[in-house]
């Protein structure tokens, strides 16, 4: 069997597609590149935008194009949200995330009834999966903050957390395979642990917990968050990180808004004010704590002043990084039964101006980083110059004249400046740096 995967959306949904093809795998599949001719295509669907479910549908019709006698199959939250909304000749399936880590055994069952054709049968042994540089430790699932603008907890189920034991595990091979940074993720990875959601609580934990535990762990690796709610941050979380050295010290804090009035209508549970403090209480563990954000522009009834504090607050909180996005409509979602609903010029003049916005503060924040030594995780490019991450995720090209770079390897870097042909406006500095010698 020749298998095919396709990922859209987040880390989670990253997480779970390399489980499959690693259960793929194991079960003798050949994995191949989505464009190549396959027997079966999974395509891990996202619909937490408009714009999300419209490229879910996108690339289903294009497996369809590439093989038109494959088993398509279409997993996730747009099956959830959506099953049945394509016709029968796109998809053959579609299968929820309640049974993702079920579709190797469907998938064996649809080809018992329905044989793959023999001149389709590939006897190669499977390819390993590419490694990469991070890998990503899925620790959590669910959510129940029910925003007003967010689909989420209606296609992904209730809360549930790994067991620690088992997130150390993971943990453990990781490391042992030669990854040097690992990403916690989950769906909502504050709630990790929180009682009620575990089938034992009293193993559970807390994430401040998890974190200490797994950097026990013996090895050259460093843990990072995926992104998290402010009201985490308390004294109890910041006393626990502040006793490890592996945490990678940025944080991606959601904001999605400056305004406590559209903070309050989207469900978001805490103010401008409680935000700026969880910033000021982790840069009280290491003040050049990197920071970045989602902001939401355009949520119905948001006034232009309510606009303006959402500028303001990107200028107070000097974010290193801001994912800007225009509000996009849910059915089934409080915010998508509002009748104030915003024009889309409106929001797309808006979500430029924020954009600009946060290239400014960015480009300014950034100066404060320059001279100073970064650890950097290698990625990619030859042995003179690489790109990569330092722990504060500040992307860097790193160069080294005695050609002594490869990927997958933490290197001492001073970071000498920035490279403006790099660098994303409104998104992502480019800092270029030099290896340390000696």
């Amino acid at each position: 069997m020749r298998a095919a995967f396709y990922t859209l959306g987040c880390k989670v949904n990253s997480y779970e597609t390399e489980k499959l093809q690693k259960m793929f795998a194991a079960d003798g599949a050949e994995i191949v590149p989505f464009e190549e001719q396959a027997d079966v295509y999974i395509v891990n669907t996202c619909t937490v935008t408009q714009i999300a479910a419209k490229k879910s549908r996108q690339i289903l019709h294009r497996a369809r194009r590439i093989s038109p006698d494959a088993l398509i199959i279409a997993a996730g939250c747009y099956a959830d949200e959506s099953p049945g909304a394509l016709p029968d000749d796109i998809v053959d399936l579609y299968i929820g995330n309640a049974d993702k880590m079920r579709i190797p055994e469907i998938v064996k069952e649809h080809f018992r009834e329905h044989p793959i054709p023999v001149q389709t049968i590939n006897a190669q042994t499977a390819e390993a999966i590419q490694d990469r540089t991070r890998a990503v430790l899925k620790i959590q699932d669910g959510c129940r903050q029910f925003c007003t603008y967010c689909i989420i907890p209606f296609v992904r189920g209730p809360l549930q957390s790994r067991p620690v034991q088992e997130c150390v595990e993971e943990t453990e091979r990781l490391v042992r395979d030669g990854y040097h940074e690992i990403v916690l993720t989950g769906i909502h990875v504050s709630s990790y642990g929180k009682k009620g959601t575990y089938p034992d609580p009293e193993e559970s934990g807390s994430l401040g917990d998890l974190i200490l535990r797994l950097s026990e762990i013996p090895g050259d690796f460093r843990i990072r968050l995926s992104s998290l709610e402010p009201g985490i941050v308390t004294r109890g979380f910041v006393s626990r990180i502040s006793q490890t050295d592996k945490l990678c010290m940025h944080f991606h804090l959601s904001l999605q808004s400056g305004s406590a009035k559209v903070l309050r209508e989207m469900n978001r549970h805490y103010t401008p004010e409680e935000y700026l403090q969880a910033m000021d209480m982790l840069r009280g563990v290491d003040p050049d704590t990197g920071f970045t954000t989602d902001l939401i522009v355009g949520f119905p009834g948001e006034t232009e002043q309510e606009f303006q504090e959402s500028l303001g607050f990107i200028e107070k909180a000097a974010f290193n990084r801001v994912h800007v996005f225009k509000y996009s409509r849910r059915p089934g979602t409080g915010a998508a039964k509002r009748k104030d609903q915003i024009p889309e010029e409106i929001k797309h003049e808006r979500s430029r101006l924020a954009i600009a916005k946060a290239g400014e503060v960015t480009e300014r924040n950034a100066a404060r980083y320059i001279g100073s030594v970064r650890e950097v995780l290698l990625e990619t490019g030859d042995a003179l110059q690489m790109e990569g991450y330092t722990r504060e995720y500040l992307r860097t090209v790193v160069t080294d004249p005695r050609g002594g770079l490869c990927p997958n390897k933490l290197v001492k870097v001073r970071l000498n400046g920035i490279d403006h042909n790099r660098t994303t406006a409104g998104e992502e500095i480019c800092f270029t740096g030099g290896v340390e010698i000696g």
